[in-house]
């Protein structure tokens, strides 16, 4: 294999091992790229075998970097990031400073839209960009700088802040509280539930929220979306019982589209969250947009 005039290996090697140190799955990095598995494999020996060390230690259910391989990884993951940024920059023509906000659909519609208005107010002279997915493999990319996530707060090779607690019950709309009644957890199995089937699987599901209450469920019953705006209006309209995150969906309950169901909410285990690389030190732009967003919340 013939170095470049920097001395570095194939780009096309060092493309595949990023990818590969950043999923930390020769599979996840295959699907990416558009190519085998075996194919990664083969470009990361020849990496490796060029370099002299070996950079990934293989494990039962995939692979882990090795010292040499996460100093490596740290250097292309800020190297490809910033290559990304200034080539958006040249494309749209901007010398503005552009940061990407990744989150899920419902974070993004129920809590960061309402707020972004302010920050792209207060500073004009940022770009902010969004990407929006309910697949985490999607924000895990060198090119988003922050990312909302719920959770523990431990996601390996990411840096995380807490941006909010929530708690968690059932939310209806105002008349079928009225000719509905519960008095507690399990009167609400006589009822449509209404039941999240998130690609995102941090999002809890109603057999969890029983559980975390002392009911143990066999079955539940009622109709299933994948996606939590459509479950919240299907409630609006009177079809059933949802869980409702009591912070993110305070505009519903604030304005009387939904009220909640029984004095039946439970503190979410986990938290909401504010990430970024934990290789990458964040920029002055995205240092800025980080503040704001952690003093919005």
């Amino acid at each position: 294999m013939s170095k470049r005039y920097y001395g570095l290996p194939s780009l096309t090697t060092l493309a595949v091992f990023e990818a590969s140190a950043r999923h930390l799955s020769f599979k996840q990095a295959a699907a990416e790229l558009n190519v085998t598995p075996g194919a990664v494999s083969h470009q990361i020996k020849a990496l490796e075998t060029e370099i002299g060390t070996v950079l990934f230690k293989r494990v039962h259910r995939g692979v882990e970097l090795t010292e040499a391989g996460g100093e490596l990884y740290a250097v292309l993951a800020s190297s490809f990031s910033q290559t990304a940024s200034v080539l958006e920059k040249i494309g749209s023509g901007s010398d503005s400073p552009t940061i990407t906000i990744g989150t899920s659909t419902a974070v993004a519609s129920l809590w960061l839209m309402p707020r972004i208005g302010r920050l792209w107010q207060a500073h004009p002279e940022l770009r902010i960009n969004h990407r929006v997915s309910d697949r985490l493999f999607d924000l895990d990319r060198s090119d988003v700088d922050l990312v909302v996530r719920y959770g523990n707060g431990n996601w390996e090779g990411e840096t995380a802040v807490e941006l909010f607690t929530d708690t968690v019950g059932p939310v209806c709309s105002p008349e079928f509280a009225r000719t509905h009644t519960v008095r507690n957890r399990p009167d609400l199995l006589t009822l449509p539930l209404l039941q999240l089937e998130a690609v995102d699987t941090g999002w809890m599901s109603w057999r969890e929220w029983f559980a975390l209450g002392g009911v143990d469920v066999q079955r539940i019953g009622g109709p299933k979306f994948n996606n939590y705006s459509i479950a919240l209006q299907a409630a609006e309209e009177g079809a059933g019982v949802v869980l409702g995150w009591t912070r993110l969906i305070s505009s519903y309950l604030s304005t009387g589209r939904l009220v909640q169901f029984g004095d039946l909410c439970i503190p979410a285990p986990g938290a909401f969250y504010l990430t970024w690389n934990s290789r990458k030190t964040p920029d002055a732009p995205v240092a800025l947009v980080r503040d704001w967003l952690v003093e919005a919340a």
